[in-house]
């Protein structure tokens, strides 16, 4: 389905949202053999207390993929959802890795991450990011923290998804 927003007036979608903020930190995490790296993400951000960020880019090697791709959803024509992982094992180039880092209504770190893979035979698949993506040597990532920035998610009144919306913060991190 085509979503023709220009009809939609600016106070549902203003010209683009943006807020700005500074680099706080800039952390280097290697994830080892056989660990999930989406449980281990999750784990590094909420270990380290970071709820603006990002996940800048990241690279490595799979034994296992799982991933979704947005679906329609059979009962409500034009809004989609991550219902079906795309699933196997087997080793796989992880060949690109990117996300935000966003904090929940409860102030928790929240992670959204999409990410590039490669099979054996160059075959390339992307995707939104499940539980399952299982390291085979190694997987490098670097994620970017931000200071200033509310990296926050918030309903869409027109696509019915939890959407990305930035707003400055006001003084420092603790």
């Amino acid at each position: 389905m085509h979503w023709d927003v220009q009809f939609i007036s600016k106070e549902v979608y203003p010209d683009m949202v943006s807020a700005k903020g500074t680099l706080t930190n800039i952390f280097a995490v290697k994830i080892q053999p056989h660990e999930d790296i989406l449980t281990m993400l999750e784990k590094f951000v909420h270990d380290n207390n970071i709820t603006s960020g990002v996940i800048a880019t990241g690279l490595g090697s799979l034994e296992s993929v799982s991933y979704f791709d947005p679906e329609e959803l059979p009962d409500r024509p034009g809004e989609y959802a991550y219902q079906n992982p795309v699933e196997w094992e087997d080793v796989t180039e992880l060949i690109g890795i990117s996300g935000i880092i966003c904090e929940d209504d409860e102030g928790a770190p929240s992670l959204h991450i999409h990410y590039a893979v490669a099979d054996k035979k160059g075959n390339t698949f992307s995707g939104h990011m499940n539980y399952g993506n299982r390291v085979f040597a190694t997987t490098d990532i670097i994620i970017i923290e931000f200071d200033g920035i509310k990296m926050g998610r918030k309903l869409d009144p027109v696509f019915n998804l939890p959407l990305f919306y930035p707003t400055e913060k006001q003084g420092k991190k603790d």
